[in-house]
């Protein structure tokens, strides 16, 4: 916290104070929505001036000369429903891009007024979506600026925990969430990721990219698969093409660089590097598990003609952390791990806007991701012995390809396909750990022995004196090594049909197939949705369809043995809901869904009740269910604030295997019962203040601008508050003869729950606009007032237990010098 303390101290002393006006611009273009089509002549406007464009031939608009701050554009042409973007903010020394795509007006009834709104509808989506921008993602009180944790506002959408933003939707699983970028599949878009699922605790996409979000919490269309319960689906901004510029950012996290400008008068480049220095903060402290990664993110954009255009994109990361003596639920159980791992994704997207009324993108790229852990004890002579290790490959190579094409202004069609060559590289081994017979004796004096339950619990429990003694070896622990490299084809293709007869119907009919050669599995997804405006404010909602997901990776060869007789597991998905529009910049929903899944791959261990089964092979034995009904409600940016409030109440259940025929339940996992967020935040323009002005032109004014609560050009204050339900847990028993925790097979599962969990964040913004850059910075607490979180148990091998706790009161700090 020193060095951010400093950077806020010293860069004000830098910054040229503000002298007379100063002026910034803003530039962008304005697109259909469905064709990608530039739309000439659409007007551009910022409330509150006097100031507009119209867009030209290419749809591309520029106002020059605005008075620097926030303001709401508003776009709008014959023929399309008006669009508004709050918080956009002109800033000096750099062109504001802005690109919105407008949605068409096919047919005018009476009872049905289109009106202007500040909500942008995702592509193809008409239930459970949610579309951001970057200034949406700056203002979040979650802080530190991760997208995947700002998911967590919406209703039904939770995390594992505090120190993971692995998203959980609607009472599902980890591993359930499709990630895109710019049309690129991203398998692991987060640092420290858990093979096979994708969480971790820090993303790896730098939000500066980010140009939109859509996001859909599930009954996604037919262009999305392989996946059962989420998309994130980011579209990243272009570099500015006016003048080459570079930013630098530091925070608790970390510290990048980001440099953009113009590639001859065709293209242009985006790219950043970032540097964890947890390592050179955290060690101060004592602390041992320093968790250490970087980051690197590019962007390439050029244009062959006015129609055809290439992106080329790479993404990628290092990350290491050694673990010893610290156990946590991360580590799963072990005590010392060594984990490291590295990844990247390259591709390249051609897009072509072929006619008027259609466009194509074709993209080829490349994933691959390495896991390299160590797992040991360390012996007496402070050696390591490793008894288990993972050095796994996985390398995905894919070209997708998405067609789209409006055969009249009601009738679009659309197709695409995507063919994955998957290429899996493991070397893992596990030396087993013996399962040893141990005698105990109250005292030195004692001749040890094998005891029962009731004299452990009376005379060693808890006794200093106690004396523990191995006795046998009863098991070698089962040792296992594999080396497996297969490759193999995941294939999937999609159609569907956009039809809106009249203005207040709209229908979406598609099917997906998807094959994968490893397995021989092959399957058909039909996916329908509709929409209908009971008047010009209320709509009724619709979806349903079958969704399919190939196993993980991992789990086609695990514990030694091969299981490629799995099927794709799925999930039938139905959501119906109400959208009601108070004001264009206040929403409200109201859904309820059902999900229902089958062929689930679990653990053949988990079918039976004998703990004697191996856990070694997998199988499609795992089915249950979720459902339940969602509020949210939100307001955009206006007026100053803004704000969300979202509640969802659910159920989530699995059919024990144990017991077949019985269809005998038991909560899930992430069966949370009640999660309800609360966000808002109000934006203070003490620009406009004279007393403000005067004070900024004082040479001491730099001194004290890193102080949290000091008056900035655009002061913003924002919280959350968040409450989810207890989590289920089934709890471990104790084998004092062998020292170890056990989940017997005749034990009921998840028959107890943790507390519920509670916390309050606040953000503070400040924005300083100076004549040669800009600053940014922000402070965020989290969980202001240090409430005992729950997270997992931590077992030790004496027979006592230890709550871990999520993240307590966490201060952390950050700075975006832009120039």
């Amino acid at each position: 916290m020193k060095t951010t303390t400093c950077l806020f101290f010293a860069i004000p002393l830098f910054a040229a104070v503000l002298q007379g006006q100063i002026v910034g611009s803003l530039a962008g273009q304005i697109t259909d929505i469905d064709t990608h089509q530039p739309l000439v002549g659409a007007n551009v406007i910022l409330e509150g001036t006097t100031l507009g464009a119209a867009a030209d031939a290419q749809g591309k608009f520029r106002i020059v000369n605005i008075p620097v701050g926030s303001y709401t554009v508003r776009v709008m042409m014959m023929g399309y429903k008006a669009q508004a973007r709050a918080n956009v903010h002109v800033v000096p020394q750099r062109e504001t891009i802005l690109n919105i795509a407008l949605e068409p007006t096919v047919l005018e009834v009476e009872g049905v007024t289109v009106t202007a709104g500040f909500f942008e509808r995702a592509k193809d989506a008409m239930v459970s979506t949610r579309t951001v921008n970057i200034e949406e993602i700056r203002s979040d009180p979650v802080g530190a600026y991760d997208i995947l944790r700002m998911m967590q506002a919406l209703p039904s959408v939770s995390s594992d925990a505090d120190q993971t933003n692995e998203i959980i939707i609607r009472g599902g699983h980890p591993g359930e969430n499709l990630f895109i970028m710019d049309h690129l599949e991203i398998p692991y878009p987060n640092h420290f990721s858990n093979q096979g699922l994708g969480g971790g605790p820090v993303t790896t996409v730098n939000t500066a990219f980010i140009d939109r979000i859509d996001f859909y919490a599930g009954a996604f269309s037919a262009r999305y698969g392989d996946k059962l319960s989420s998309v994130m689906d980011v579209t990243l901004r272009e570099g500015r093409r006016s003048r080459h510029l570079a930013e630098f950012n530091l925070n608790m996290s970390g510290a990048g660089l980001l440099v953009e400008g113009p590639i001859t008068d065709k293209g242009s480049y985006l790219a950043a590097l970032n540097r964890s220095f947890l390592d050179l903060v955290i060690r101060q402290t004592g602390l041992m598990a320093v968790p250490q990664y970087w980051t690197a993110q590019a962007k390439v954009a050029y244009d062959l003609d006015h129609r055809r255009k290439l992106l080329f994109n790479f993404l990628g990361g290092i990350d290491a952390i050694v673990i010893e003596e610290e156990g946590t639920p991360q580590t799963r159980g072990a005590e010392n791990v060594d984990f490291g791992s590295n990844q990247y994704t390259l591709g390249l997207t051609y897009k072509d806007l072929f006619s008027q009324n259609g466009h194509f993108l074709l993209s080829l790229g490349q994933s691959r991701t390495r896991f390299d852990v160590d797992v040991y004890k360390i012996l007496a002579n402070s050696e390591r012995n490793d008894y288990f290790n993972k050095d796994d490959v996985e390398i995905e190579t894919t070209l997708k390809g998405d067609w789209f094409y409006k055969l009249n202004p009601s009738l679009e069609l659309g197709s695409g396909f995507n063919l994955k060559h998957v290429v899996l590289d493991y070397l893992d081994s596990y030396a087993g750990e013996p399962l040893v017979l141990y005698g105990y004796a109250p005292d030195s004096l004692t001749m040890p022995e094998v005891v029962s339950r009731e004299y452990f619990n009376d005379h060693i429990f808890h006794n200093p004196r106690a004396v523990v003694v191995p006795f046998d070896t009863l098991l070698d622990g089962n040792p296992w090594s594999r080396t497996y490299q297969p490759s193999f084809l995941k294939i999937g293709f999609y159609g569907q049909v956009r039809w809106q007869p009249q203005a207040r119907l709209a229908l979406i009919l598609g099917g997906r197939i998807e094959h994968m050669e490893f397995t021989g599995a092959a399957n058909f997804s039909p996916r329908l949705s509709i929409s209908y405006s009971l008047t010009d404010k209320l709509k009724l909602n619709a979806s349903a369809g079958r969704y399919y997901q190939s196993p993980y990776y991992d789990q086609l060869f695990s514990g030694g043995v091969k299981t490629d007789s799995l099927k794709n597991f799925y999930a039938d998905q139905g959501v119906l809901g109400l959208e009601y529009l108070l004001r264009e910049d206040v929403r409200a929903t109201l859904e309820i869904y059902g999900k229902t899944y089958d062929d689930m791959v679990i653990p053949h261990a988990s079918t039976t009740r004998d703990t004697s089964d191996d856990f070694g092979s997998w199988v499609n034995a795992g089915a249950g269910h979720s459902y339940g009904v969602e509020f949210f409600i939100q307001k955009k940016f206006s007026s100053h604030w803004y704000g969300t409030l979202s509640y969802s109440k659910s159920v989530a259940e699995g059919i024990d295997p144990r017991y077949p025929g019985e269809d005998k339940t038991y909560p899930w996992d992430y069966d949370f019962g009640d999660v309800m967020s609360l966000i808002g935040g109000y934006k203070i323009r003490y620009m406009d203040y004279d007393w403000y002005r005067r004070m900024k032109d004082k040479f001491w004014f730099g001194m004290f601008s890193w102080l949290p609560f000091w008056p900035a050009d655009e002061f913003e204050a924002s919280f959350r508050a968040r409450y989810v339900g207890g989590r289920p847990y089934t709890p471990r028993i104790y084998n004092h003869n062998v020292r170890r925790w056990y989940t017997y097979g005749d034990q009921e599962w998840n028959t107890e729950r943790f507390g519920h969990y509670f916390r309050f964040d606040i953000m503070l913004l400040q924005r300083f606009y100076f004549k040669k850059m800009n600053l940014v910075a922000f402070w965020d607490i989290m969980n202001v007032f240090n409430r005992d979180n729950p997270w997992d148990w931590q077992y030790y091998e004496d027979g006592t237990r230890e709550m871990v706790l999520q993240f307590k009161t966490f201060p952390i700090g950050g700075v975006t010098l832009e120039f």
